[in-house]
């Protein structure tokens, strides 16, 4: 198990992954071995206080040197907007972790499914890139469910992951424009086709969605399915 530390770094990228949504770039002070899934606690000043906000770590666990975090633009939120600011790169914050019990190594059976809501693509990507990896892993399921198409979080980096032999992605999009060809609605109302039967599902997003998710699963009444749920507000 990675040892929980809070050390200094710095941002040093940050790059657009939709309108909405960012992938900011930390640069640690020191290594910082994580397992996908993981997430840490940001600390970072600001008008003369110090405040704190946990993050999944979005990139991939076989670098520890340097973290991504995923971030929704929330325009009226204390954190968010400041990795909108010009003067961001640079600017030296503190992380504490790695956090998190839902992690990749507690995920043991050979068939996953990793669902996202929105910005949890960010974890799911993580977790999709360690499960590819593995060979223990031989079927991977990857949904994710966006307000629309120009919001899909990653989606080129997951449309990358689909190249393997094992994995499918699936989207639903539940408020579409003129030009979508993905399925419409919530990634609940989609699992046709899915056996859940012996098999990991980890599903990542605001509570109330995750929530109605797995009912949606267990109403399969699957045999040894476990469940792995991340939920924020």
């Amino acid at each position: 198990m990675p040892t929980i530390k809070k050390i200094p770094a710095t941002i040093t990228a940050v790059s657009d992954t939709t309108p909405t949504a960012r992938v900011v770039t930390l640069t640690l002070s020191e290594p910082l071995p994580f397992v996908a899934g993981a997430f840490v606690n940001m600390f970072i000043s600001h008008e003369g206080k110090v405040l704190r906000r946990a993050f999944s770590i979005s990139s991939s666990d076989k670098e520890d040197k340097t973290i991504e975090l995923t971030v929704r633009l929330s325009p009226n939120g204390a954190v968010s907007p400041l990795f909108w600011k010009e003067d961001i790169i640079g600017t030296t914050v503190e992380v504490m972790g790695p956090l998190g019990l839902n992690t990749a190594d507690k995920m043991l059976q050979s068939k996953t499914f990793l669902f996202g809501f929105g910005v949890g693509a960010g974890v799911v990507k993580s977790l999709a890139e360690h499960f590819v990896q593995d060979p223990n892993c031989t079927e991977l399921t990857i949904m994710l469910g966006s307000r629309n198409e120009d919001e899909i979080v990653h989606l080129k980096e997951v449309t990358e992951l689909a190249t393997s032999p094992k994995v499918t992605v699936r989207h639903a999009i539940s408020n579409p424009g003129d030009h979508n060809t993905h399925p419409v609605g919530y990634i609940q109302n989609h699992l046709e086709g899915f056996d859940f039967n012996n098999a990991d599902v980890y599903v990542c997003g605001q509570e109330a969605a995750c929530e109605a998710l797995v009912e949606a699963v267990k109403k399969q009444n699957p045999q040894n399915c476990l469940y792995f749920v991340e939920g924020f507000h």
